[in-house]
């Protein structure tokens, strides 16, 4: 194991999944662990089998040097709405705990979660963590991370994500009626980057 990847040993065992995503910049290869985060991976994986990801869906809130919010896409939306008790997290909180002996923060880049308003309120939201961060997870239970990028040319892709629109992109209510193909859409966010299976 990479000593210098997770902050602390993360669950071992469990199902192991690859979930192969394309964006508008190239591709994403994610690994989901079902230990990590049992309800949460699952939650995931049924999106992914039920096809949620296959159309492209935004990538709507990406904060430069942060974070890449996505899972809204129009009326599809409505499906995967009902929240999810939390996971156990298992990454350590609180301030002390920002990052180790070795310098690894606590939230790598390339780590997926929820995105979410409070205690058990995980649905179809999630995000990936563009840079190492070391605030993440820190105090908000439903951040519990339940997959990783894998491979450089995964990597290469987040590094490509735009974010220029930054917390000015898309609101939640504008995605929940308008889909990626919305002329809407397109026009109010030409440069607007997606994803999909």
């Amino acid at each position: 194991a990479n000593k210098y990847r997770h902050i602390v040993d993360p669950p071992v065992g469990g199902n192991v999944t690859l979930v192969c995503c394309q964006t508008t910049k190239g591709p994403w290869n994610i690994v989901v662990h079902e230990r990590w985060a049992p309800l949460g991976s699952r939650r995931f994986l049924d999106m992914v089998q039920d096809g949620y990801f296959n159309n492209i869906v935004p990538l709507m809130r990406c904060v430069k040097g942060f974070l890449c919010q996505f899972g809204l896409n129009g009326k599809a939306s409505n499906k995967y709405r009902s929240n999810l008790q939390d996971d156990q997290q298992w990454l350590p909180g609180g301030p002390n705990h920002r990052k180790n002996s070795l310098g690894v923060k606590r939230f790598q880049q390339g780590y997926f979660s929820y995105a979410g308003a409070g205690p058990n309120t995980r649905s179809n939201q999630l995000f990936v963590a563009l840079e190492d961060s070391p605030f993440l997870a820190g105090g908000s239970p439903w951040e519990v991370v339940f997959g990783e990028l894998v491979g450089s040319h995964s990597f290469n892709t987040l590094r490509q994500i735009y974010t220029g629109y930054g917390e000015k992109g898309p609101s939640q209510g504008f995605l929940h009626k308008h889909d990626s193909s919305s002329p809407e859409l397109k026009k109010e966010f030409p440069l607007l980057y997606g994803c999909c299976l």
